[in-house]
């Protein structure tokens, strides 16, 4: 294998997708999928088709939850809310039904679902805007930005911030669906299709990663930027090599922000101080997880890692998925659970990053990260099955539920 450059695997069109037009990227063949002993047992509660799924394209749809339901979207329009402890379906809606979508093959779902009092927000490739009630999936109003959107959107409690493709980060108003301000600066010519989500801070503050590998702070009434924090330095001798995006959605813990980017640099900032507590030579464009003491993070590779929070140093890597384009990292309990591109998902022991489970949902692969509720993780696959899992022993599952209330019979 050839070394350098940007080490791209896209078997399974699931990985990085370039903005501008680039020609002889490197593609790296990916070790097979490992034999794993399976000392955990891992519960199916239930499985629900939510359409077409994203198929091959580039998507960060992911679904979401709350007190009630699960929601889950489909690239091709259709929404769906679920009971989410017995997948039982609540509601549809179409979305490819609306007029803005009639000279469109579709609509193009792909920024990511985010719920926000009683209303959940999602994105699409067609620019638009949507806002849907949580309890019945009526549409409440939609704005059109004018420009892709693959990121997740933001809400505080009066505003909806999305970021388009093009580095424009738009406010709207949660409830008229007017547009409030837009700012931001336009992406370089080469960069990474992905944006980072924005992220709404304590302190009337929305902050969100850029194309040329910077971490900025805007204000949320105004679009006013008040600071940017430098998170990868650039290197190579090619453009494509010097790519440094930062479009992983930074995580806040507290008063602690966590943000990597392509070109290296995993950095803890203290907020509002902004001060950096440390960087660690971490290259990625997936999402970190975290438990009480640790990160977890894959790398561009496809290796994880489990970091200390409180110094930065690493606990464990697993690199036995080596460019098998696995999804980003979810903690649930003890352990680290990741897809790949195969459709294998994987549960890890938190402790020491050994595999205690493996199983392959279906063969179409798995895109994004789990979402992990209480003890259920939400896994969805790209052919638009959507599964709901937790592990023997735990509280959700049906087994232990059975157990008890018939110790419960018995004591009567």
């Amino acid at each position: 294998m050839r070394s350098g450059l940007l080490k791209l695997f896209l078997a399974s069109c699931s990985g990085l997708l370039l903005a501008g037009c680039v020609a002889d990227v490197d593609v790296y063949e990916p070790v097979p999928a490992p034999v794993v002993n399976n000392t955990l047992e891992v519960k199916h509660l239930w499985s629900r088709s939510i359409g077409w799924g994203v198929g091959d394209y580039y998507s960060r749809l992911r679904p979401a939850v709350d007190d009630e339901r699960v929601y889950a979207a489909s690239r091709d329009g259709d929404v769906y809310a679920f009971n989410k402890l017995t997948g039982e379906k609540l509601w549809h809606v179409d979305l490819e039904d609306g007029e803005e979508n009639d000279e469109r093959r579709t609509v193009g779902l792909s920024g990511g679902i985010t719920i926000g009092d009683g209303v959940i927000y999602i994105a699409a490739e067609n620019g638009y805007v949507y806002a849907l009630k949580a309890a019945d999936g009526t549409l409440l109003w939609k704005y059109n930005t004018g420009s892709e959107i693959v990121a997740a959107p933001a809400c505080d409690y009066s505003q909806v911030y999305v970021m388009s493709s093009f580095g424009q980060l738009t406010a709207i108003n949660s409830t008229t669906g007017e547009r409030a301000w837009t700012g931001g600066t336009d992406s370089k010519m080469l960069a990474l299709r992905g944006t980072s989500a924005p992220v709404v801070l304590n302190g009337g503050l929305v902050m969100y990663g850029t194309s040329d590998g910077k971490l900025n702070f805007v204000r949320a009434d105004r679009g006013l930027m008040v600071k940017q924090v430098p998170v990868g330095n650039a290197h190579g001798t090619t453009r494509l090599a010097r790519l440094n995006d930062v479009v992983t959605t930074p995580l806040v813990i507290s008063n602690e922000i966590y943000i990597t980017g392509l070109a290296g640099n995993l950095t803890g900032i203290v907020y509002p101080r902004f001060q950096n507590m440390w960087s660690r030579n971490y290259s990625s464009y997936q999402d970190l997880a975290y438990d009480l003491s640790d990160l977890a993070l894959t790398d561009r590779n496809s290796h994880i890692h489990a970091i200390i929070r409180i110094d930065g140093s690493e606990r464990w890597v697993n690199s036995a998925l080596t460019y098998r384009s696995v999804t980003g990292p979810a903690y649930l309990g003890d352990y680290v659970i990741v897809g790949d591109y195969e459709g294998y998902l994987y549960w890890l022991d938190g402790a020491d990053g050994r595999f205690v489970n493996k199983e392959k949902l279906d063969s179409s692969g798995i895109y994004t990260a789990p979402v992990v509720d209480g003890n259920i993780a939400y896994v969805v696959t790209r052919n638009g099955e959507l599964w709901a899992l937790t592990p023997k022993g735990s509280a959700t599952d049906p087994d232990m539920n059975a157990e008890e209330n018939s110790d419960e019979e018995s004591a009567e």
